[in-house]
C-alpha cells in the first residue's frame, strides 16, 4: 500500500524520464521519483542488451500515415451508410463534425502527454508514471482489447467481404471448385480468410521496420486517394456533369431536406455517439513516440493533424454519399459501390469495392504493431516475459551521428552500444540502417493467434 501511494503522489519530471531512456533492466523507467528530484542517479547499463531502446526512424509524414491507416476505414466503408440511413440522413455530415469535436477532446490530452513522456506504452506508460502500476496494467489490458478486439473484428470483415467479391457475379453453372468453396466458407463462424490476412500481416511485420513502414505508408496513400476519388466524383455526378440517364438518382435534391424529419436532432446525436468510433486509433500513434525522430514535437502534431484530417474526409465523404442516393436507399452494408452501380458507373463501383479490399488490412497491420510497441514497454517493466521484448538488429554494422556533441550510435548484431565524444571528434559519416526489426516476434506471433 506504501508503494502505492508513493507511487501516486509522485511525478517524474521530462528530464528525469529521458535519462531512464536507456537505463538498465536493473532500474526501471518510471522508478518512482519526488517531483523536485531531478537529480537522482541512474545506474547506467553495464552492457549492451537485446532489450535497448529503438532506432529513432519514423518522421512527422510517417505518423501521419500510421494515423490515417490506423482511423480511416470502416469509418467511411461501413458506418457513413449506417448512420445516412438510419439515425441522421444527409445531416450525417453533422454528426461526423459532433464526433471529431469529442475525439479532439480526447486527443488532445494524448498530444500533451506524448510531448511530456516520449515514450513507448501509450496510456499503458503515462497510467504508469503518474498513477502507479496498478492502475497502468489495468490501462494495458483495455489497450490489448481495443487492438485485439479492433483487428480481430476488421480482419473478419475483410474476411466476409473478399468471400462475397469472390462469389459475385457466378451463376449456378459456373460455381466454385467444391475444394475451395469448403476452404473459405468451413461454417461453424469460422473464418478462414480472416485469419490469413492477419498471419500476412504479421509476416510483412517480421520482415522490418522499414518494409512494414513503407507499406503503412504506401496503403495509406492509396486509401486517401480512393476516398478522395469517392467524393469527388459523388459531386460530379449529382451536379450533373456527366451525362447520364433520367433513371440515375444522383442530385443534390437529395440533400433536402438536410435534416429529415422522422429523424431530427436527436437522430444527430445518436449518429454522433456511433460515429465516434471512426476517429480511434489516434492514440495508436503515441505507441510509436520510442521510434519518432522528434516525439516531442512529432508525436503531437500527427495526433491533432490525423484528428482534423479524418474530420474533414469523414464529412466530404457523407456528403458526397447522400448526394448520390436517397438517404432512405442507401445500402447498408456497401454504401459507395452501390452508390455507383445504381448510378450506372460500374468501373467505379468495381474499383471501389476492389479498393476497399487492398486498403481495409491496414487495420490489421497497424494493430498487430501498436500491440507489440505495448508488450515492448511491459516487458521492460518486467509486468511481461522478457522476450516480448527483444529486438533484432541488422548485422551490418552502421553508425549515425547524433546532436552537436558528436554522439555515436553502434548498432552490430543483436546489440547497441553508445560513445560520446567531444567535440574535437571526428566521426564517420552516417549510413542508414538496413533494416531494424521492431517488431517483437514474440508479441507479434501471440497477437497473430489471439486474432485467428
Amino acid at each position: 500500500m506504501n508503494t502505492f501511494i508513493e507511487n501516486a503522489m509522485t511525478r517524474k519530471p521530462l528530464l528525469l524520464v529521458r535519462k531512464q531512456e536507456h537505463c538498465s533492466d536493473e532500474t526501471s523507467r518510471y522508478t518512482a521519483v519526488p517531483i523536485f528530484d531531478t537529480e537522482t542517479p541512474i545506474k547506467p547499463a553495464a552492457k549492451p542488451s537485446r532489450s535497448e531502446a529503438p532506432l529513432r526512424h519514423m518522421s512527422l509524414l510517417d505518423l501521419v500515415f500510421f494515423g490515417i491507416g490506423t482511423t480511416i476505414g470502416s469509418g467511411v466503408f461501413v458506418l457513413a451508410g449506417v448512420v445516412a440511413h438510419n439515425y441522421a440522413g444527409p445531416s450525417a455530415s453533422i454528426s461526423y463534425l459532433i464526433a471529431g469535436c469529442v475525439a479532439a477532446l480526447s486527443g488532445l490530452p494524448y498530444a500533451e502527454l506524448s510531448a511530456a513522456f516520449p515514450l513507448d506504452g501509450s496510456t499503458y506508460s503515462y497510467a504508469y508514471i503518474t498513477l502507479g502500476e496498478v492502475f497502468a496494467v489495468m490501462a494495458s489490458l483495455c489497450q490489448t482489447l481495443e487492438y485485439g478486439g479492433a483487428s480481430a473484428a476488421v480482419a473478419r470483415s475483410w474476411g466476409s467481404k473478399f468471400v462475397d467479391w469472390i462469389q459475385e457475379g457466378r451463376e449456378q453453372s459456373n460455381p466454385l471448385p467444391t475444394g475451395l468453396e469448403k476452404f473459405l466458407q468451413p461454417g461453424y463462424d469460422i473464418n478462414p480468410m480472416g485469419a490469413i490476412i492477419a498471419l500476412l500481416c504479421t509476416l510483412l511485420l517480421l520482415m522490418g521496420v522499414k518494409e512494414s513502414k513503407m507499406a503503412t505508408n504506401v496503403v495509406s496513400f492509396s486509401k486517401v486517394s480512393l476516398i478522395v476519388f469517392m467524393i469527388v466524383a459523388g459531386f460530379l455526378l449529382a451536379s450533373g456533369v456527366f451525362p447520364n440517364s433520367e433513371a440515375t438518382p444522383a442530385s443534390f435534391s437529395n440533400l433536402r431536406p438536410f435534416v429529415p424529419p422522422e429523424f431530427g436532432a436527436a437522430g444527430i446525436i445518436d449518429g454522433s455517439s456511433i460515429l465516434f468510433f471512426a476517429f480511434l486509433g489516434f492514440d495508436q500513434i503515441c505507441n510509436l513516440s520510442g521510434e519518432a525522430k522528434n516525439p516531442v514535437k512529432d508525436v503531437p502534431r500527427a495526433v491533432v493533424g490525423v484528428i482534423l484530417i479524418d474530420g474533414v474526409i469523414y464529412m466530404l465523404a457523407a456528403l458526397a454519399l447522400t448526394a448520390m442516393v436517397p438517404y432512405a436507399s442507401i445500402d447498408v452494408v456497401s454504401a459507395f459501390p452501390r452508390a455507383f452501380g445504381v448510378n450506372g458507373v460500374e468501373w467505379a463501383e468495381k474499383m471501389t469495392a476492389i479498393g476497399e479490399l487492398v486498403t481495409l488490412p491496414l487495420v490489421v497491420l497497424t494493430g498487430i504493431q501498436s500491440q507489440t510497441r505495448l508488450f515492448f514497454a511491459m516487458s521492460k517493466d518486467k509486468l511481461v516475459p522478457k522476450f516480448f521484448g527483444k529486438l533484432t538488429f541488422s548485422d551490418s554494422r552502421t553508425c549515425c551521428c547524433v546532436g552537436e556533441k558528436k554522439e555515436v550510435v553502434w548498432y552490430s548484431g543483436s546489440t547497441a552500444s553508445r560513445v560520446v565524444r567531444g567535440p574535437g571528434f571526428e566521426s564517420p559519416p552516417c549510413h542508414s540502417f538496413s533494416r531494424l526489426q521492431r517488431c517483437p516476434a514474440w508479441s507479434a506471433i501471440w497477437e497473430t493467434l489471439s486474432l485467428a
